[in-house]
């Protein structure tokens, strides 16, 4: 429960801020769950030397939001948590002057290095003398998910770093900040077809591939799902997908992956549970693809598919 639930009626302040320490594996549901609410004004702040929890800050008009509103809000937070058997400590509510919600939270964000040879650069930084030598992917990651913190997504990044797509056409499914599309390019892929549902994530693809000088042919980016890669893809089928997204999700999707895959091409997906794992893979096996390869980080795994053909 909150340290203090502000009466908003009474607030003199045009915005309410809830900070919420929580741990890791929580963020993705966390992330879907203010996103259904239509909660755009949020963001996760991680400090790259704590690899324990992170904090929550979300942004709230004054006008909007009763004392039994933010009660719920945080009861749910709670909830989701227990599911994972989880608690979560007590919340903050602040009251705030009208500032910039999106850039207040920039200030902690660090230069993160993942695997061997990725960087992970805030856009508004210079890069650090000793990670000169990496390959430096700029990002501004807005309201949507992935700054390359979460577990899922440091997995598939260390997957493309340890085998880089070299020439390969790349699709990523649920691109978000673009982080993975970002992090294939940089490590020679020829072209990737990003897509996502929420326009936010795609403005944020978008900006973030500015930022990183490319050329522009290089990504193609769509508002939608999986069909949207297989009716823009070019005549040569996709190499490799990347799928950093919830279980349900995948398995919704999963049977039209062979429709845009190549001969000998691989899937790569992420935002898996340890637990999971054994259901994904019995949900692929009917469906012609064996697994290659599973990796794990924390609570989360990564699997590796590829079709099992004659």
């Amino acid at each position: 429960m909150a340290e203090k639930t502000i009466d908003l009626q009474h607030s003199n302040f045009p915005w309410l801020r809830l900070e919420q320490k929580f741990q890791f594996e929580l963020e993705d549901s966390f992330y879907w769950f203010l996103s259904n609410l239509q909660i755009h004004r949020f963001s996760f702040e991680h400090d790259p030397n704590e690899n324990i929890t992170k904090t929550l800050f979300v942004w709230l008009p004054y006008n909007e939001w009763s004392v039994r509103e933010q009660e719920t809000l945080v009861q749910s937070l709670t909830s989701l948590a227990k599911t994972f058997h989880l608690t979560l400590p007590p919340c903050k509510w602040i009251e705030v002057k009208d500032e910039d919600w999106s850039l207040s939270w920039k200030k902690s964000w660090k230069p993160d290095p993942v695997g061997k040879s990725i960087l992970i650069l805030p856009a508004w930084l210079d890069v650090p003398e000793k990670f000169l030598e990496r390959k430096i992917i700029r990002l501004d990651p807005g309201s949507a998910f992935g700054t390359g913190s979460h577990a899922s997504t440091r997995l598939c990044i260390e997957a493309l770093d340890n085998n880089p797509p070299v020439g390969q056409v790349i699709a990523d499914i649920g691109c978000g900040s673009g982080i993975l599309s970002l992090t294939a390019l940089k490590l020679g892929a020829k072209s990737t077809f990003s897509v996502d549902i929420d326009p936010l994530a795609i403005s944020a693809t978008k900006i973030n591939f500015a930022l990183n000088d490319f050329s522009e042919n290089l990504l193609n980016v769509f508002l939608g799902s999986i069909e949207k890669i297989e009716s823009n893809m070019p005549r040569k089928k996709i190499d490799l997908v990347l799928c950093n997204i919830l279980a349900p999700v995948i398995k919704l999707i999963g049977p039209s992956f062979e429709k845009i895959i190549g001969h000998k091409g691989k899937v790569i997906l992420s935002g898996l549970l340890v637990e999971q794992t054994q259901e994904i893979q019995e949900f692929f096996l009917p469906l012609g693809w064996k697994v290659l390869e599973i990796k794990r980080k924390d609570q989360w795994a990564l699997m590796v598919l590829t079709l099992d053909l004659p």
